[in-house]
């Protein structure tokens, strides 16, 4: 049986993914990812959930920093544009650092206000692996996504700073 350990933050991963959150939270306001691509180690897994309705969703794990950026460049950059993402929560484990984010805004056309959680592993100043968790918590029969109030509900204040202008 393996055996759970814990370990004290890694202060230069709370760093990097910081950065790669700021990255992310920039690209989701403006569609412009770079910063949180130039981030990305060469070989990278990346796993997103893009709803199996999206033309081309990726599935499952990317890999590849190559791929990454074709999929942020591209389809992803039209979906996600305009979105505010704020980083609630963190907590970390050696390399590795969690974000519990909101999310509200527009997303391919559709109002959004839900919850995510962002998984960063970090090696070697770059990220690793990025896993990205959603819980669809607000919902509308017209849309399928729904009213902002209620996420904004969950979370008291960000403890991460808003996106900074590219």
């Amino acid at each position: 049986m393996t055996r759970l350990e814990v370990l004290p933050p890694d202060a230069r991963a709370l760093e990097v993914a910081q950065a790669a959150f700021a990255g992310l939270q920039r690209g989701a306001a403006t569609g412009e990812w770079g910063d949180f691509v130039a981030l990305l180690a060469d070989d990278v897994r990346i796993m997103i959930p893009v709803p199996s309705t999206e033309p081309g969703a990726p599935e499952g794990v990317l890999r590849g920093k190559a791929t990454a950026e074709a999929m942020f460049g591209s389809h992803h950059e039209e979906q996600v544009r305009g979105a505010r993402l704020e980083g609630h929560r963190v907590a970390a484990n050696g390399p590795l650092v969690v974000v519990e984010a909101r999310v509200e805004g527009n997303l391919g056309g559709e109002d959004v206000a839900n919850h995510f959680v962002f998984v960063f592993e970090v090696r070697d100043g770059l990220i690793a692996s990025m896993y990205e968790y959603a819980s669809w918590t607000a919902k509308s029969d017209e849309s399928g996504w729904g009213d902002p109030s209620f996420a904004r509900d969950a979370f008291d204040a960000p403890v991460l700073p808003g996106p900074v202008p590219a």
